[in-house]
């Protein structure tokens, strides 16, 4: 047995035993309790509080457990099977941590199921009784064995080589009309999740169609404003099979991120559909099919019948922008900030942004930065941060270097998403802590802070309620800061010929008025495109449900065969896209229900 360097208070133990080994005999041991459906065995392997997560590994669901009993409940449940095999991850090496006196082990795990193999990851604590339970654990499903993933050594082979008869040519073979053939699987919307979740269809040799109602892929982040980049660090954002070169910008602006995303598509051959409008949808019960009828840029109408319609539409519908008293006696212009197009016609004049968010800090600054003179009308407290505490506080696995970027989403997987909120008062308190200069000088400008939902920052606005409300410092708060960015509080009430009012009477004179007040929810395009009666059925897809888990995202809808592929970022995104596509392909396989067995 080779020597391991451990913290102090683990040598006694790790002298008997190698890291690799604690862990393969923890994982060998809860295989066997599982298998026995012993839950008080089972619950002995965690900790009274411990988090566990099963990602399609132990049954075709997104399952979540909080506390020793109910992940005993979860690993023991009827519908709950079993690995065939669970153990370290080959070429791994556990690793051993000290914090507060207490010996952690973090490792990843590799399993095989009937029909698939995945991956896990774990973190065990020495409790006192020499003991190494679970705090968390994570499960995902990787592969399936009827749909290989055709990718590194098992890609195509582009040009087969010796004498085929009739061959065709690469082009030939794609059929990205579906000339001959439906296809399994209609994606609405060519945006980063759609087009990773057609790369990971593509990947499984499952065929899928994306429409795009834009001219071009790409088109839905060049046609925003012109200074809008990724706030997210270059390390979150790598798209499957294809990350960035080694050149690209750490903030990626949205021109070149449309541009990615088009060549994204014609690199990776997926079947897009632009300028293509979604005229009417039906679901053929009797065939198993969708019936949707598009209409093309040429003009021409086409009817597709996939089995499966996914929603890649984006978070975002239609812009809330409220009809004010006296708008049209307003000379200026109201726009909302999916209008705003840049500060080339502005400088000089004077401008309002409505919002105190990401969007309202963002167009705020670029104005200001351009010789215009602006206010923020802050409505209610923002939480902020420097982008940098941002990458570092809550993007900690992905710049930190310790993990691949497949690694890092495996780690973030293993919290569910509606036990994140409980993790913000700690994130809360290291804000306040990296950033209390820039924070100092916001409050003494008259910019109200606010630290969240009970304290809960970002992760309880988004996690918990759904919500915005926060702003990642690129340089407004320092404009506000020095009085470049002017600042008043209230909401509008209405417009002059000159300016805006506020309430209690307050007025600002304003040529351009910005209101960068948000989006109605994305079921509003479910509603549009399917009627009332199953968006009724869907809800509200997009929120964290009381299972901890986004009600109806990358996982049965509550509608067979109706999915969605919506996501709050890229990493999402990228990590969430393929247990869809597994599922997806699991179906076609007939490994998977094609109907929900619950609903």
């Amino acid at each position: 047995m080779t020597d391991v360097a451990v913290p102090a208070a683990a040598n006694a133990f790790a002298s008997i035993k190698a890291p690799e080994e604690i862990v393969h005999e923890w994982a060998v041991a809860l295989r066997s309790a599982m298998a026995s459906r012993n839950a008080t065995n089972v619950a002995d392997f965690f900790q009274r509080d411990g988090v566990a997560r099963d990602l399609l590994a132990l049954a075709w669901e997104f399952r979540n457990a909080v506390g020793r009993e109910e992940i005993a409940g979860l690993l023991t449940a009827p519908g709950s099977t079993p690995p065939v095999s669970l153990e370290v991850r080959a070429g791994n090496s556990a690793t051993f941590a000290e914090e507060g006196g207490q010996v952690s082990l973090t490792s990843f795990l590799q399993f095989r199921t009937g029909h698939g193999g995945g991956l896990g990851h774990v973190k065990l604590v020495r409790e006192e009784d020499g003991a190494w339970r679970a705090a968390n654990f994570v499960l995902a499903l990787d592969s399936i064995d009827t749909h290989p993933e055709r990718h590194l050594d098992a890609r195509p082979a582009g040009k087969t080589h010796g004498p085929v008869q009739d061959r065709l040519s690469w082009s030939e073979g794609l059929d990205r009309d579906f000339e001959s053939h439906d296809p399994a699987v209609l994606i609405l919307g060519a945006g980063h999740n759609g087009l990773m979740l057609a790369a990971r269809l593509r990947a499984l040799g499952v065929p899928a169609l994306v429409v795009e109602q834009n001219e071009r892929v790409g088109d839905n982040w060049r046609k925003r404003y012109s200074s809008l980049a990724l706030h997210t660090p270059l390390a979150s954002d790598h798209l499957p099979y294809l990350p960035f070169p080694s050149t690209w910008p750490r903030f990626t602006p949205k021109d070149k991120l449309g541009d990615f995303l088009e060549s994204y598509a014609t690199l990776l051959d997926l079947p897009v559909w632009a300028g293509t409008n979604v005229e009417a949808t039906e679901f053929d019960a009797a065939a198993g099919r969708w019936n949707v009828d598009v209409r093309r840029a040429d003009g021409s109408a086409r009817r597709v019948s996939p089995r499966h319609l996914v929603f890649a539409t984006g978070m975002n519908a239609a812009p809330n922008l409220p009809c004010l008293p006296g708008q049209d006696e307003f000379r200026g212009m109201v726009i909302h900030a999916v209008d705003y197009r840049g500060h080339a016609e502005w400088r000089g004049k004077r401008a309002v942004v409505v919002g105190s968010g990401v969007s309202g800090h963002d167009i705020a600054q670029d104005l200001a930065e351009h010789g215009v003179d602006v206010t923020m009308i802050q409505r209610s407290g923002t939480f902020v941060m420097n982008t940098s505490t941002f990458h570092a506080v809550m993007h900690a696995n992905h710049v930190g270097g310790t993990y691949s970027t497949e690694e890092a989403d495996l780690v973030n997987a293993a919290t569910p998403f509606g036990a994140l909120p409980a993790h913000g008062p700690k994130h809360v308190e290291l804000v306040k802590a990296m950033d209390r200069e820039l924070l100092d000088g916001l409050v003494e400008a008259g910019f109200e802070l606010s630290d969240g939902p009970s304290g809960q920052g970002v992760l309880g606005l988004i996690f918990g309620q759904n919500a915005t409300g926060y702003y990642y410092n690129a340089g407004a708060s320092e404009l506000i800061i020095d009085g470049t960015i002017k600042l008043r509080h209230g909401s509008v009430e209405g417009l002059t010929a000159t300016g805006v009012v506020l309430d209690g009477g307050q007025s600002i004179e304003a040529d351009l008025v910005v209101f960068a007040t948000g989006y109605r929810g994305a079921p509003t395009v479910v509603r549009e495109v399917l009627g009332d009666n199953i968006a009724d059925r869907v809800g509200e897809f997009a929120m964290v449900g009381e299972d901890r888990e986004y009600g109806r995202l990358w996982r049965r809808s509550g509608v067979d065969q109706l999915w969605f592929m919506v996501s709050l970022a890229i990493g999402d995104g990228r990590f969430y896209s393929k247990l869809l596509a597994l599922q997806l392909a699991a179906m076609e396989a007939g490994t998977m229900p094609l109907t929900d067995p619950n609903g």
